[in-house]
C-alpha cells in the first residue's frame, strides 16, 4: 500500500522527466509544458468539485445519509414532550389515580467510572459484602440475586422487582443512607407510573394503568376497570419540541420551538364519594373476615340521579399488593358490579311484583295455599320441613307471601301474569341487556329461556342471570315511582387543554311501571322489615353488636329502612345446583328513607364458612345509609373545576359496532340509546359534524330484522319524529309539553310500516 502511494505521487514527476529524455526539450521550455498541464488539471479538478458541491447542496444525500438532518443533529435536537394523562378523582376532587414517578435502583460496577479527580463512581469489590448488607436491609432483595449481579461481567446492572417501582420518599431515603454509610456507585432512574393514594379503593372498579411501550417511549395505559375503559379520554397525545444546542449538547435559552403542542388527557371525575367508599371498604373488611365468604360485593346509589358513590367487592387488591393478588383463594379480576353474572334469588321478586301491581294481576289481600308442582318439579319455600310443612302459616296472603320470601306465592302470581306479560316486563326493565354506562367487559346477564319451568322460576330469581348494574338499573324506578335511571359512573369530564367540561345529569331510560305499583313494592319492602311474623329481616333477637333491640334488622337514623332480603341457589360446575348448607348467594337490598327513598343499596354475600345471618349484611348497611343519609346535601354538591361547558363533536357512526359506540358516547356524556337489537348502527338522529351539550340524546338505529318499538318515556317530540320515520309509522300527539308521558304502542313490541302511534306528552 505505501508502495502504491508512493508511486502515486511521484508519477508526474517521473512523467516529466520521461518527457523530456524524450523531446529533448530544454528546461525552460518543459517547465512551461507541465504548468499548463497543472493549469488545466486544477480546472477540471476544481469543476468537478464545484459539481459536487452543487449536486450536495441539491440532493442533500451522500449515500443512505441525509446532509440536513445530519447537520442540524449538530446543533438541533428534536424531543418527545410527554403528554400527562389525565387524573381520576371522586366526586369531590379528591384524586383516586394519578401520575408519579418510580424509581428502580442500579448499581454501577465499570471501573472506568471515575470523576474528574479519578474518584471512583463504580462499586469496588471490596465494598460488594457491604452493599449486599445494605440492598437487603432496605429492600429485601434476596443475597444471592445481589451476589449474582455484582459479580456479573456487565458494566451497570439492576435487582430485580423488588429494586423496582421504589416511590419518591422511599428512593432520597435510600440515597441518604447511602451517602451516610459512603456507598458509591448505586443510583436510580425514574419511571413513569401511576400512583392510587387512596390504597383499597374500589380497585376492581376503578382498574389499574401501567407504563406500556409505544413507537419507542414508554406510556401509561390502562389495564383494567375505569382505567381501561377510559383510557382513550384519560390518554393524552405527546408533542414535539425543537432546541438549539451548544458545543457541549447543552440547549440554548431562548431557542425552543413548539412543533406539535402536547395535549395532555382529560381529568375525569367519578360519582364515588371518597369518604363513603372509605367507610364502605372498612365495613367490608369485617364483612369478610366475620363471614368467611367465598365473595362479597355491596354498592350504594343515590336514588334520584343513578350516580354511584361507593362500589367495593372482597377478595381485592391495591396497586401494591396487585402482583400477589391471584394467591388469594376465590379472588377475580371481574369487577363483580358488572362484569359478573349470577342468579340473583329473591331480590329479583321485587321486579316481578312491580309487574303483578301495574297490570293488576295480583290482589294482595288473596289468600292461597303454599303447595305447588309445576309439571315435574315441586316449588318450596324457604321454611319447608322433611315432612313437606312448613314451620309458618300454609295459608297467607299474596302480601304476606312477600314479606316472608315465598317462591310459591310469586310462582302463582306470574302464572297468572301469563310468560309473555312477564317477559314484556322483564324487558321494561332491560334484563338482558348491558346498562353501558362506559365501563369495560360488561356482561349482558340472560333473560330466562323458554322451558315453562324456568320461566316460571325466574319469578323469584332462578333461570335467570343479572348483574347488581342491571339490577340498580331497575330499583332505581321502584325507588323513583316508576321512572328509571341510567346508573352513572362519571359527574363530569374535565378537558384542562380547552378548560372545557362535561357535566352528568339524571339521565331516564324508561318508565316500566306506574307511580302506584313503585309506590306499593315499596310499602311491601317495608313489611319485610317490619312484619314480626313473617317479616326475612325482622330480628327477635335484635343485635347487640349495633344496639338493636328486637324488630327491623334495618335501621337508620331510629327509622326501618324498605328491603327485600334474597337466598338464591348457586349453579354447580358439575350441572343443576350446588348443595352444601351454605352453598347460597345471600343478600339484600336496602332503600332509604321507605316513603321516598335517597338512597339504594345493594350488597351478595356468596358461600359463607360461618353460620350465615342477615346481620352481617345490616351491619354494613346501617352504617353506610346513616353516613349518607347525614351527608346528603353535600352529594349534591360537586366539585368546581372553574371551567365552561364544553362541546361534542357527533361522528359518523354508520356501519359501527353499536354497543361499542353506545358505551363509547357515554364516555362523552352523552346519552345514546340503542334501538332494536342489531350488531350494526345504520341511522343516527344527529348529523355528523354537529356539536352538542353534554347529556344530549342520540338515538343509533341498528340493523335488526325487527322494528321493536323501544321505551320513549322523557322524549322530545323531535326524537318520536325521527324514529316514526326510520320506522315508517303515523303519530298522533294528545295533551301538550315537551316530554311523552305515555306512549299507545308497548314497549319491546313489534311495530309494522303504516301503523298509528299516539304519544300523550307532557313536563
Amino acid at each position: 500500500m505505501i508502495k502504491f502511494l508512493k508511486k502515486l505521487i511521484f508519477f508526474p514527476f517521473r512523467k516529466v522527466s520521461r518527457n523530456a529524455r524524450k523531446t529533448n526539450w530544454s528546461t525552460e521550455r518543459n517547465r512551461k509544458r507541465v504548468g499548463k498541464s497543472l493549469f488545466f488539471l486544477a480546472i477540471a479538478l476544481f469543476t468537478v468539485f464545484i459539481f459536487r458541491f452543487v449536486w450536495l447542496i441539491t440532493v442533500n444525500h451522500v449515500g443512505g445519509t441525509n446532509l440536513t438532518t445530519m447537520a442540524k443533529s449538530n446543533y438541533q435536537s428534536t424531543v418527545t414532550v410527554q403528554a400527562k394523562r389525565g387524573t381520576i378523582y371522586d366526586r369531590t376532587g379528591a384524586a383516586i389515580a394519578v401520575d408519579s414517578s418510580t424509581y428502580t435502583i442500579y448499581a454501577v460496577i465499570d471501573k472506568t467510572q471515575v470523576d474528574s479527580n479519578g474518584n471512583p463512581l463504580y462499586i469496588d469489590k471490596k465494598d460488594f459484602t457491604k452493599v449486599e448488607d445494605f440492598l437487603n436491609s432496605r429492600l429485601g432483595i434476596d443475597r444471592d440475586l445481589i451476589k449474582k449481579q455484582l459479580n456479573s461481567k456487565l458494566k451497570q446492572v439492576q435487582f430485580g422487582p423488588k429494586g423496582s417501582d421504589i416511590s419518591l420518599e422511599k428512593m432520597k431515603e435510600i440515597q441518604k443512607a447511602a451517602e451516610n454509610e459512603k456507598i458509591v456507585g448505586l443510583g436510580f432512574t425514574a419511571n413513569i407510573s401511576r400512583s392510587y393514594p387512596f390504597g383499597n379503593f374500589a380497585s376492581q372498579f376503578i382498574g389499574i394503568a401501567r407504563p406500556k411501550d409505544e413507537n419507542g417511549t414508554q406510556a401509561l395505559k390502562g389495564d383494567m376497570g375505569l382505567e381501561k375503559a377510559f383510557n382513550n379520554v384519560l390518554s393524552g397525545e405527546n408533542g414535539k419540541e425543537t432546541y438549539q444546542k451548544d458545543i457541549y449538547g447543552r440547549p440554548i435559552p431562548g431557542t425552543t420551538k413548539v412543533i406539535e403542542p402536547v395535549k395532555n388527557g382529560q381529568d375525569v371525575y367519578t360519582t364515588l364519594d371518597a369518604q363513603l367508599q372509605r367507610n364502605l371498604e372498612g365495613y367490608m373488611d369485617k364483612a369478610a373476615t366475620d363471614t368467611g365468604a367465598q365473595q362479597l360485593s355491596g354498592t350504594l346509589v343515590d336514588a334520584h340521579t343513578g350516580e354511584i358513590l361507593a362500589t367495593s367487592q372482597r377478595p381485592t387488591y391495591t396497586a401494591t399488593t396487585i402482583n400477589d393478588a391471584e394467591k388469594q383463594k376465590y379472588f377475580t379480576w371481574n369487577s363483580l358490579l358488572s362484569q359478573s353474572a349470577f342468579e340473583p334469588g329473591s331480590t329479583f321478586k321485587t321486579f316481578l311484583m312491580a309487574g303483578a301491581l301495574d297490570s293488576r294481576k295480583v290482589n294482595l289481600n288473596e289468600t292461597y295455599q303454599r303447595k305447588l308442582q309445576v309439571y315435574d318439579t315441586p316449588i318450596n319455600d324457604w321454611d319447608v320441613t322433611e315432612h313437606k310443612s312448613y314451620t309458618l302459616p300454609e295459608t297467607v296472603t299474596y302480601a304476606q307471601g312477600f314479606a316472608l320470601s315465598s317462591n310459591i306465592g310469586m310462582s302463582k302470581i306470574e302464572m297468572n301474569m301469563g310468560n309473555a306479560l312477564w317477559g314484556n316486563y322483564l324487558n321494561k326493565f332491560k334484563f338482558g341487556l348491558k346498562v353501558r354506562a362506559g365501563l369495560d367487559g360488561e356482561n349482558p346477564g340472560a333473560l330466562p329461556s323458554s322451558n315453562p319451568v324456568t320461566q316460571i322460576q325466574s319469578s323469584f330469581g332462578q333461570g335467570v342471570a343479572v348483574t347488581p348494574l342491571q339490577l340498580i338499573r331497575g330499583w332505581t324506578a321502584i325507588a323513583g315511582n316508576g321512572t328509571m335511571l341510567e346508573p352513572h359512573i362519571v359527574s363530569k369530564v374535565v378537558d384542562p387543554n380547552t378548560k372545557t367540561s362535561l357535566t352528568s345529569k339524571a339521565e331516564v331510560v324508561g318508565h316500566p311501571v306506574s307511580n302506584d305499583a313503585a309506590s306499593g313494592v315499596r310499602d311491601l319492602m317495608l313489611t319485610v322489615n317490619t312484619d314480626p311474623v313473617y317479616g326475612t329481616s325482622y330480628s327477635t333477637s335484635g343485635d347487640s353488636e349495633q344496639n338493636l333491640a328486637a324488630g327491623s334488622l334495618f335501621m337508620v337514623n331510629g327509622e326501618p329502612a324498605a328491603v327485600k332480603t334474597g337466598t338464591a341457589q348457586i349453579a354447580s360446575t358439575t350441572g343443576g345446583y350446588m348443595t352444601g348448607s351454605q352453598d347460597y348467594l345471600y343478600s339484600a337490598v336496602v332503600m332509604y328513607p321507605a316513603k321516598n327513598p335517597d338512597f339504594i343499596f345493594y350488597m351478595n354475600v356468596k358461600i359463607p364458612t360461618e353460620s350465615w345471618t342477615l346481620k352481617y349484611i345490616a351491619r354494613v348497611a346501617n352504617p353506610l345509609l346513616t353516613s349518607a343519609e347525614a351527608m346528603k346535601n353535600d352529594l349534591s354538591v360537586s366539585a368546581d373545576t372553574d371551567t365552561k361547558a364544553g362541546k361534542v363533536t357527533i361522528e359518523n357512526y354508520k356501519g359501527k359496532d353499536s354497543g361499542d359506540t353506545a358505551d363509547s358516547l357515554r364516555r362523552t356524556v352523552l346519552s345514546p340509546v340503542i334501538i332494536g337489537t342489531g350488531a350494526k348502527v345504520t341511522a343516527q338522529s344527529i348529523a355528523e359534524g354537529e356539536k352538542v351539550s353534554a347529556n344530549s340524546r342520540i338515538l343509533l338505529l341498528t340493523n335488526d330484522k325487527d322494528q321493536v318499538m323501544p321505551d320513549m318515556y322523557d322524549w322530545s317530540k323531535k326524537e318520536v319524529e325521527q324514529l316514526a320515520n326510520w320506522f315508517g309509522i303515523k303519530v298522533t300527539y294528545e295533551g301538550s309539553g315537551n316530554k311523552v308521558l305515555t306512549q299507545s304502542i308497548e314497549t319491546s313490541t313489534n311495530v309494522k310500516k303504516g301503523q298509528t302511534l299516539t304519544v300523550k306528552m307532557g313536563n
